[in-house]
């Protein structure tokens, strides 16, 4: 019988079968035993540190013994501990050979409790499919995985209406928007002043882009293989030229500027025609092209790739629509944020079509700059906490380690200092009996 196995036995029978198990152990194992009940009986009154302890020093004697393991993992995961719940379940499926259903149960209890439904319903499906099919625990566990997965995907889908809404609404408003913004640029001419600022280039170029998409209809002297060469061509035009178009693109912060896919092909967020933006998108990279830009190739480079980015983003449908919401409410919110300016200064006059534009593409720029930047805390979180994961692990593997070897130098010292005690008593004996 094994260390383990005898563990497991130890505390059924009277105290005669107590007796004998206390003859056949050694000291150690008399002893491992001991610390284990007292860290049951810790563990029933709830008082979890204690019990953690006294799992960790009977695991000092026996580390590989995966009943003792799965108690101390239970301990820690009732202890809020889930981190260490996870480390000694691991151990235990490890030191068992995968064998014993129970230390799959705290696998997926632990996996559970730190959101990896996936890993844990695997561990579940291990003890019913390979090893207990009626494990009535692994049951329940599979069930409450299959409630949780509903739960989250009706919350998912909940979120998802919610947007639709959110939307639709905000399409509308910008049906609305732009009727407004046609009657009152209808009779203006397209000046091209002076601008101090790169954001004031954004809004005057949407302009443009707007009043340009509406003369889609081929003149009669155009076949259908010339259009898309002389779209290009045209879009080439508004665009200017290469260097301008990288300057735009690395300008100061252009990480955060460019966060915005329609910023980057520089045409307005209401255009959702591909042909439109796919020719944009061909005309701009063009004109930032590596190979294009001989005298300025690094620069050009990192252009190109934010170009590419750019229209990565807008080939996903879903990701579009999402980015046109963003900017939808990044252009409401910079005519309340105008509106506001507007009346706590007499020298701001409402109908300033560049001070509204400015406004407006800062409150985009901002909403999504705020979002990047919780995508970004998000993932340092994350980091962090795989970080914090592993060097629990590797605190673990090498306490593991130490005790081993602990343990292994005080067995060993503690058989020979038997042998030589018995070689003593049989000497001692021995003279005895010839004196007798």
């Amino acid at each position: 019988m094994s260390s383990s196995d005898q563990a497991a036995t130890n505390g059924s029978g009277g105290s005669s079968g107590n007796k004998e198990a206390d003859d056949t152990r050694e000291e150690w194992e008399i002893r491992r035993d001991e610390l284990k009940a007292t860290g049951d009986g810790h563990f029933r009154s709830k008082a979890y540190q204690p019990a953690i302890q006294a799992y960790a020093d009977a695991l000092q004697l026996d580390p590989t013994n995966h009943i003792i393991l799965s108690n101390k993992s239970a301990a820690h995961l009732a202890n809020g501990e889930k981190s260490k719940a996870l480390h000694d379940a691991r151990k235990c499926v490890e030191h068992s050979d995968g064998k014993w259903s129970k230390g799959h149960t705290r696998l997926a209890a632990a996996m559970m409790s730190l959101g990896r439904y996936g890993e844990a319903a695997d561990a579940y499906s291990t003890v019913l499919n390979e090893l207990d099919p009626n494990n009535e625990v692994a049951k329940r566990g599979l069930e409450d995985l299959r409630k949780k997965e509903q739960q989250l995907r009706e919350e998912k889908e909940r979120e998802l209406r919610k947007m639709q809404e959110v939307l639709d609404q905000q399409k509308k408003a910008e049906k609305e928007a732009q009727e407004e913004k046609e009657t009152k640029t209808k009779n203006d001419n397209s000046d091209e002043g002076e601008e101090d600022d790169l954001l004031d280039d954004f809004f005057s170029e949407v302009e443009k882009a707007t009043e340009k998409p509406k003369p889609t209809k081929s003149t009669p002297d155009n076949d259908s293989g010339e259009e898309p060469t002389n779209r290009i061509k045209t879009q080439m035009n508004d665009l200017g030229t290469s260097q301008s178009q990288i300057d735009r693109l690395l300008q100061v912060n252009y990480e955060w500027k460019n966060l915005n896919p329609f910023y980057v092909l520089d045409i307005p967020h209401t255009i959702d025609d591909d042909s439109i933006i796919s020719a944009r998108y061909r005309a701009l990279s063009l004109l930032v092209h590596p190979d294009k830009c001989l005298d300025d190739p690094v620069r050009a480079k990192t252009a190109f790739e934010q170009v590419r980015k750019a229209m990565n983003q807008m080939n996903d449908v879903d990701k579009r629509k999402h980015v046109r919401a963003l900017i939808d409410e990044g252009m409401k919110q910079g005519k309340r944020d105008w509106k506001e300016d507007c009346s706590k200064s007499s020298n701001v006059h409402p109908d300033n079509k560049e001070g509204l534009a400015q406004a407006q593409s800062k409150a985009t720029m901002k909403i999504f700059a705020e979002i990047e930047q919780k995508r970004r805390e998000i993932e340092r979180r994350k980091r962090k906490f795989e970080q914090r994961e592993r060097a629990q692990e590797d605190d673990e593997k090498k306490k593991e380690t130490d005790e081993r070897r602990f343990h292994n130098e005080w067995r060993e010292g503690e058989r020979v200092d038997k042998r030589v005690g018995n070689w003593r008593d049989f000497q001692v004996d021995g003279k005895k009996k010839r004196t007798s």
